[in-house]
């Protein structure tokens, strides 16, 4: 399977779809290119890593592909902390905010994004995953 389009900041479009057994829920990894291991005294190959550029999730199959989305989230303190912060708060109650993982290089905000400002590209092979997905390393960024 391929990333065949990628549509907003956190939808992409894959090849594939029903015909090719994709069901709603299919958790898909979008892969970057192979990165050689090399001995850095002989120079000998020791093999290759394939970094993980997302984690989605399809929501909506059709017959020749499906889409998908990220949809992990991370809850961050956005002040208070009976520390005293930048802003002179002090013992302000915790402000919690849910970030979700987007598809951008940067974490400037908006939905639709140039193909300058993905990390995905069309082309980019994708493979199903099955297992906890939760310390699945990936290169997005979370807004």
């Amino acid at each position: 399977m391929k990333v065949v389009s990628v549509i907003t900041d956190r939808e992409v479009a894959v090849s594939g779809g029903a015909e090719a057994g994709i069901e709603p829920g299919d958790t898909l990894l979008i892969l970057g290119e192979p990165v050689q291991i090399s001995d850095p005294d002989s120079g000998e190959v020791l093999g290759e890593v394939v970094p993980n550029k997302a984690v989605v999730r399809v929501y909506d199959v059709k017959e020749r592909f499906a889409l998908a989305r990220t949809f992990r989230g991370r809850t961050v303190n956005l002040g208070g902390s009976g520390v005293l912060n930048p802003l002179g708060k002090y013992f302000d109650p915790p402000k919690y905010e849910t970030r979700t993982e987007t598809l951008r290089r940067s974490p400037a905000a908006g939905d639709f994004l140039s193909p300058e400002e993905s990390i995905v590209e069309v082309g980019d092979r994708v493979e199903k995953f099955e297992g906890d997905v939760k310390d699945v390393p990936s290169s997005t960024v979370w807004r």
